[in-house]
């Protein structure tokens, strides 16, 4: 987005990521951006230098391999033969705000035989300096961020 427009854009995320995983950020020039969740459309507001989004209306990914999300994700994880048969290992975002979160589902019913790995991606999750493992069939969770001591911590339970 240009530098010194104050605008509002709606922009939907329509990319396909499930080969290259890559995320979506829209951002000015000089100053910071907002990454899109997957099949996201959203309201972004530019202030002329940082981008802000709000009414945000999620997708969902289904990732094949080690994946990295962002704020407001919905992971569909399935480690069955259907899916892509094997543990899974999902990244949490790298610098979390308070606030932030992302969902994970098992939509494979597979999690006891092929674990879901959370990596933490520096912050705590639970208080741990430590990746959460999900062995549980038909887990459905939320985490979100609390603060830097506590880190990551359910929103609501497996």
């Amino acid at each position: 987005m240009p530098d010194t427009a104050e605008r509002v854009f709606i922009v939907e995320d329509a990319t396909d990521r499930s080969a290259s995983l890559f995320t979506l950020t829209v951002k000015t020039v000089s100053g910071t951006g907002l990454a899109l969740p997957v099949g996201s459309t959203t309201v972004l507001y530019s202030d002329g230098t940082n981008i802000t989004g709000k009414l945000q209306t999620k997708g969902y990914i289904t990732p094949g391999a080690t994946y990295t999300t962002v704020n407001g994700d919905q992971v569909l994880v399935d480690t069955s033969g259907s899916g892509i048969g094997a543990p899974v290992t999902i990244n949490l975002p790298a610098s979390p705000s308070v606030g932030d979160e992302v969902h994970f589902i098992d939509s494979g019913n597979n999690l006891a035989s092929n674990n879901l790995t959370i990596g933490r991606n520096s912050s705590n999750i639970l208080g741990a300096a430590s990746d959460l493992v999900v062995s549980t069939n038909t887990a459905a969770f939320t985490l979100v961020y609390v603060n830097a001591t506590r880190g990551w911590a359910y929103k609501d339970n497996i």
